[in-house]
């Protein structure tokens, strides 16, 4: 099983799991975790994770600015531009939102987005599942993100898009139930 970890759910884990983690069993599985890539970490949700929440992901789990653990985006591309072009436009966005939009408010807009974390877990998801690298069925993003649309942002959260492009999602403590670590928050 692959899975693409999201910002939310690094500082989920430094933030309120690894505080609970005396005897430092579930750092090591972690990192153990990142570097066998049955957790994948994409540069850019590392660099989110620096500038999020005074950078608390990158300060208690520093094994994951070792550059074998992250997989670089600058060279990711959709396989097929123009079709995940369309897909952004009528599927992963508001319309409600798009239209207060004028047309170059929103080109400038999608831009900014696809350099975004969330964009580029997309795009890798479908990449994969164009590469027949990682079945599909294996692959999941775990993110703390909730599915309702309530921050007047433009695009649709991360486990709506995965629903639509049929990639599976977990939060971290469903991940760490399934491996057999049971904290209490």
């Amino acid at each position: 099983m692959a899975i693409v970890v999201d910002t939310c759910s690094l500082v989920m884990i430094a933030k309120n799991y690894l505080p609970l983690d005396k005897d430092g069993q579930l750092y090591s599985f972690l990192e153990e975790a990142f570097s066998r890539k049955d957790l994948m970490l994409l540069d850019v949700i590392l660099d989110e994770s620096k500038r999020t929440s005074k950078g608390i992901a990158v300060e208690k789990m520093p094994f994951l600015k070792d550059k074998k653990l992250v997989i670089p985006t600058k060279d990711l591309f959709p396989c097929a531009p123009e079709r995940f072009s369309n897909m952004i436009d009528n599927n992963f966005c508001v319309r409600l939102k798009k239209q207060e939009l004028t047309e170059e408010e929103y080109i400038e807009q999608k831009e900014e987005y696809l350099k975004t974390g969330d964009a580029k877990i997309i795009i890798y998801a479908l990449n994969v599942r164009h590469s027949d690298a990682i079945h599909l069925e294996e692959m999941q993003v775990m993110t703390e993100e909730t599915r309702q649309q309530n921050d007047g942002k433009l695009f649709k959260k991360l486990p709506l898009l995965c629903e639509q492009i049929g990639i599976g999602t977990l939060t971290v403590s469903e991940y760490l139930h399934r491996n057999g670590f049971f904290i209490d928050k």
